[in-house]
């Protein structure tokens, strides 16, 4: 990953970190001056200098800025090992190792929390993928010529590669390629159903609101998409082999996407910029239930 130059970001992101590990006062002052690249060649008695008035407030005459300074020091390298720092058995300067796992570990991470370098579509939707809870809420019906559902076995798991089974913790569902299918769905609750897909060909579609389900508001219970007010009566299967994954947004209010489309327009492929929305949506949005099921194309 490509990061974006440290000293740009390092005063933002030490206040990001010393937020989350709870420093404040005299510890907030230490962690900021002894963690600021310009002061790496700094000895501890130059920094204990430079925070003298601030390590003696509130102290009584005869206290030691050094000392001070070493105890708020020590409390801050704790913290860092508890959020896995590994200092090897050193005792002595082990800022500097927290300091090494700050800019290395902690500064990557947070580059990707705050999508300070844009995401793939791939990345952004395993990120939603590892948001949805695997359900049996969700299956594949397998339509016959007369388009009558038709019983599908699930795939064996023992037929599966590891890899492949931990695809989905549900039992996988193997459908032949060119199927005519229809995708049934059982709603908890009332709300609105924003049903996403990525194909065998990796591309990424938005199946409801569309063409095939104008109606994306429901009273809960089971639906099957194609919903009957679409003139289309199933999904045809096309394409190449592979896992076909969906999955299912749950909201009891009208989601704040600009970007959902119309009832009756096509299927719309899904591009960053809507998945991005739609995640950054899910984190202020948490009364909301994210589902996920995927099944295998095959010959």
């Amino acid at each position: 990953m490509n990061l974006p130059k440290y000293d740009i970001h390092e005063d933002e992101l030490l206040k990001a970190i010393a937020t989350r590990l709870g420093f404040s006062g005299k510890t907030w002052d230490v962690f900021f001056a002894r963690f600021q690249d310009k002061n790496s060649n700094a000895t501890n008695k130059d920094i204990a200098l430079y925070l003298e008035a601030e390590l003696l407030e509130g102290t009584s005459d005869g206290s030691n800025p050094a000392t001070i300074l070493r105890d708020h020091l020590i409390a801050i390298c704790d913290k860092f090992e508890a959020q896995g720092c590994d200092y090897q058995g050193i005792t002595k300067g082990k800022w500097k190792i927290a300091k090494r796992y700050l800019r290395e570990v902690l500064y990557p991470e947070w580059v990707k929390q705050r999508r300070i370098i844009p995401l793939t579509c791939e990345q952004l939707w395993q990120e939603l993928w590892g948001q949805a809870k695997p359900t049996n809420k969700m299956q594949p019906i397998l339509l016959n010529d007369k388009l009558q559902p038709v019983l599908l076995n699930p795939k064996p798991l023992s037929d599966l590669e590891m890899g492949e089974a931990e695809i989905d913790e549900t039992a996988p569902i193997s459908i032949p390629l060119q199927s005519k299918i229809r995708l049934d769905i059982n709603l908890e609750q009332a709300g609105y159903l924003l049903l996403l897909e990525k194909g065998t060909s990796g591309k990424l579609w938005c199946l409801c609101p569309s063409g095939f389900a104008p109606e994306w508001r429901h009273s809960g219970g089971r639906i099957t998409l194609p919903l009957a007010s679409s003139r289309h009566r199933y999904f045809k299967l096309t394409g190449s082999t592979g896992w076909e994954e969906i999955v299912a947004v749950i909201t009891r209010n009208l989601p704040e996407l600009d970007w959902l489309p119309k009832p009756g327009e096509p299927l719309l492929q899904l591009q960053e910029g809507q998945l991005t929305g739609l995640l950054d949506y899910l984190k202020d949005y948490r009364n909301s239930q994210l589902w996920r099921m995927a099944y295998q194309v095959t010959v």
